[in-house]
């Protein structure tokens, strides 16, 4: 037996050394690895480790789609009889359209659960009766967040942010339910909710989070003050108008679906012409509100299976400055140096009924866990 076996073989090594195996691995492995001594956990469970490992992590694209009763993906020429489970999981960017292998996160009985949101690997869902909760696909915990007071029968809870609060460290929800806002804390310690004395209308979509700010671009088809932005600041838990781009309204001969998204750090904003076209702007000083163009791009005419006419929106950037747009049922990756497009991903199968907006990321996040 080699030396270094005999006196502890793996286990020995150099911290730098293992902390960089134990990037490599995957979820279920590092969770295992923490069980094998106090120094491995140590190392695996360090906020350091944890927010390196979900860089480390390959991007995906969350999906949504059926499975008949045996928990197998529905093909094109089966029928379910009405009789199926609703799934969500999760596509690597890197898959081939003749390979798309869905990593199963979480499946149910169609029509009981909906995810509105996600945040550093952690999966917002609203169950049949209302109640929200936080899922972890890696360590598979739930948290539930605290009941909010509905009075109608006919009101709903509408998640319109999902953000990680920088000063408490706590992961919080802002909601919407009968005209009123409420911030829902996560884990076993978290208070009652909070209700906020400032208000405004708005989609209820969620909001991009960045620079400590919730953001929404609002269409005019939403609201009766068209082109504007409202950002809600999560250390002040106030609200806030900001300037739009200069992108022509939505629904005019010009541009359509205004959406936000960030790119490298910065607010980014993406709409589409008729042509077609797609144009980028970006927030290039986020406390003058000054905005620039930043390029066009071309989007392929194609068979939609997804959303509105020509609907198509930028979900965010990957390394090597690539903008991943989604289209119809398609994934389409431009390198935006060369502003040229480089492959396209269908995922227009008969199984998939949707995709998710944005850019996902696997974390070993831990929250502490609050009773249902």
């Amino acid at each position: 037996m080699p030396d270094g076996m005999a006196t502890g073989g793996i286990t020995q090594l150099d911290e730098d050394v293992l902390t960089e195996i134990l990037l490599r691995l995957p979820s279920k492995s590092v969770l295992r690895a923490r069980a094998v001594s106090k120094q491995w956990r140590h190392i695996a469970t360090r906020p350091c480790f944890v927010a390196a490992y979900s860089v480390r992590r390959p991007p995906e694209i969350i999906v949504f789609y059926e499975l008949d009763q045996d928990a197998n993906p529905v093909p094109d020429n089966k029928t379910t009889n009405g009789k199926y489970r609703q799934a969500v999981g999760a596509i690597n960017f890197a898959a081939q359209e003749e390979d798309l292998v869905r990593r199963p996160i979480v499946h149910c009985p169609a029509g009981t659960l909906q995810l509105h949101a996600f945040c550093d690997g952690l999966l917002l869902f609203c169950r049949g009766d209302e109640r929200l909760f936080i899922f972890i696909p890696a360590t598979r915990q739930v948290t539930f967040l605290p009941s909010l007071p509905i009075t109608s029968p006919r009101a709903s809870v509408r998640p319109v942010g999902f953000y990680r609060h920088r000063a408490s460290g706590e992961y919080r929800v802002l909601c919407h339910v009968e005209q009123i806002h409420y911030i829902l804390s996560a884990g076993a310690g978290a208070g009652e909710p909070q209700r906020l004395a400032d208000s405004i209308a708005f989609p209820t979509f969620p909001g991009v989070a960045l620079h400590g700010s919730l953001h929404w671009l609002i269409c005019p088809e939403k609201s009766s003050d068209p082109d504007r932005m409202v950002a809600f600041d999560t250390v002040l838990d106030k609200f806030r108008r900001m300037a739009p781009p200069l992108v022509p309204a939505a629904g005019s001969s010009d541009y359509r679906a205004p959406h936000l998204f960030e790119m490298h750090g910065m607010l980014a904003a993406s709409a589409v012409r008729d042509v077609p076209h797609m144009d980028v702007w970006v927030l290039q000083d986020y406390n003058r509100e000054s905005w620039a163009w930043h390029l066009r791009i071309t989007i392929p005419q194609v068979r939609r299976m997804f959303g509105p006419p020509f609907t198509a929106t930028a979900l965010g950037v990957l390394e090597g400055n690539v903008l991943v747009v989604q289209y119809g049922g398609l994934v389409i990756f431009y390198h935006m140096d060369g502003e040229r497009k480089l492959h396209v991903l269908d995922m227009r199968t008969a199984d998939i009924s949707a995709l998710c907006q944005g850019i996902y990321r696997e974390s070993l996040v831990s929250l502490t866990l609050a009773p249902p």
